[in-house]
């Protein structure tokens, strides 16, 4: 692909990564749909043994396995403020 961008000018090569950003987010979204999915079954679960819909321990555990598995490319803190949007949603869905 490299290669190929070499010889096209900046707007088709532009062009062309924009729709790989595309598709990208479009598997991020996929993802998230499936995510929230699960979420919304273990909304269920808590629900009927009446837990706590939060798990700040959980949520710390997750940032961390990530911010060690994604070391060097992505800053703990992104993780965090991305993460923290997704936890928010989650526990949206799982009140209803």
């Amino acid at each position: 692909m490299a290669c190929v961008l070499f010889f096209m000018d900046s707007k088709e090569k532009i062009n062309i990564l924009r729709k790989k950003i595309d598709d990208c987010d479009n598997q991020m979204l996929d993802l998230l749909v499936e995510r929230f999915a699960v979420s919304k079954e273990i909304g269920s679960i808590k629900a009927s043994h009446n837990l706590n819909v939060g798990d700040p321990n959980r949520e710390r555990e997750i940032i961390e396995r990530l911010a060690e598995k994604l070391e060097g490319n992505l800053d703990r803190d992104d993780i965090a403020a991305i993460f923290g949007t997704i936890y928010h949603i989650s526990k949206k869905i799982q009140k209803k």
